[in-house]
């Protein structure tokens, strides 16, 4: 029989998709899994690795069962988790929406004494610890949220997941890649698959790679944008977020881009005046250490009271580009305002 998995991960632990890989490649399987959180796809990779290392193929049809909430109630699950495999050493039960289960306060009395064939998998949009059946799973620490990841943690899985399909990827291509595609796990899998498959099987992925399978350009991108606002170009960064309009990049996108840079640089500053040693200035400003050095020199362009400044500048962006403003002549004047330290007029920004 495969070895249980007795040490389960408690609510506030990183949701670790390798870990759970790794314990279901070694056939370690805990009896009970109960998955919540925004960021699904990380829940559905790790339901899928289950699923390969904990099912005989050619089996499936008797030893695994995916249903939705509405479509069973408590007492069904606890008699199915109850029922031996068929011809195998488990069976996997996943109960999506779980939230959805009428009589689910069953489930109580199975978690305290479950099967030990059955994988029994819960996952919920949402759940309230302080009522049942959720406090009991709670308790005896079967719970694991997958929440959003932040950006440096998505820079992060974007290498991790590279190394882990065996390529490589130059950190330059890893921060273009985030730049345009964003936070969504969902997205960056389907691009980096993309990216597989077009280069050279041998060859490092590079920021011409992202340029052309992706169809970014690393010159015209926001997060070139923001480089050249930091480093106070102001022609250039005009003419970029002139190009970005123009391409049918979303303006309102372009601004929390600025703002999250900004914030970047905010914290870098913060950090040098309480003297935090420079090796921990990566982590605290959420970035990879690769692109410390530009962010230390763009810190030094601006004070703190300054970037604090410019978060107004790209708050009252956002809030005119959401009024239907014209997003070209925002932004124009956004970063005048930005670069010069001062508030710019309309008239003077079209001239």
């Amino acid at each position: 029989m495969p070895e249980a998995v007795t040490g389960m991960a408690k609510t506030k632990e990183k949701f670790d998709v390798e870990r759970f890989v790794s314990s279901f490649a070694k056939r370690q399987f805990a009896p009970l899994y109960f998955f919540h959180g925004d960021e699904t796809f990380l829940i559905e990779e790790v339901v899928a690795a289950l699923i390969e290392h904990a099912v005989d193929p050619a089996m499936k049809e008797f030893n695994l069962d995916s249903i939705h909430g509405n479509e069973i109630d408590g007492k069904r699950i606890v008699s199915l988790a109850s029922s031996y495999p068929m011809m195998a050493d488990r069976r996997v039960i996943i109960i999506k929406e779980f939230e959805r289960v009428p009589e689910n306060k069953v489930l109580e009395q199975y978690v305290e004494h479950p099967s030990e064939t059955t994988t029994l998998v819960m996952i919920a949009n949402s759940a309230d610890f302080r009522k049942s059946p959720y406090s009991a799973f709670k308790k005896i620490g079967i719970v694991h949220e997958a929440a959003p990841l932040r950006d440096y943690e998505t820079i992060a899985w974007i290498e991790a997941r590279i190394k882990r399909l065996k390529r490589s990827m130059e950190p330059p291509a890893v921060q273009l890649l985030y730049s345009y595609v964003g936070s969504s796990l969902r997205e960056l899998a389907n691009e980096i698959e993309k990216l597989l498959l077009a280069a050279d099987k041998n060859a490092v992925i590079t920021v011409k790679d992202v340029e052309r399978v992706v169809g970014v350009s690393r010159e015209f991108s926001p997060f070139e944008l923001a480089n050249k606002i930091s480093e106070k170009q102001i022609a250039k960064s005009i003419e970029i977020a002139d190009r970005l309009i123009h391409s049918g990049e979303n303006a309102v996108g372009i601004v929390a881009v600025l703002t999250l840079h900004f914030m970047k640089l905010w914290k870098v500053r913060d950090a040098i005046q309480q003297n935090r040693p420079e090796d921990e200035l990566a982590k605290i400003a959420g970035t990879h250490p690769y692109f410390l050095k530009s962010y230390l020199a763009q810190a030094k362009n601006f004070r703190m009271s300054d970037i604090e400044q410019i978060f107004v500048h790209l708050a009252e962006a956002d809030l005119a580009l959401k009024s239907s403003g014209d997003p070209n002549l925002i932004l124009t004047k956004t970063i005048a305002e930005i670069i010069s330290g001062r508030m710019v007029h309309a008239e003077e920004s079209a001239a």
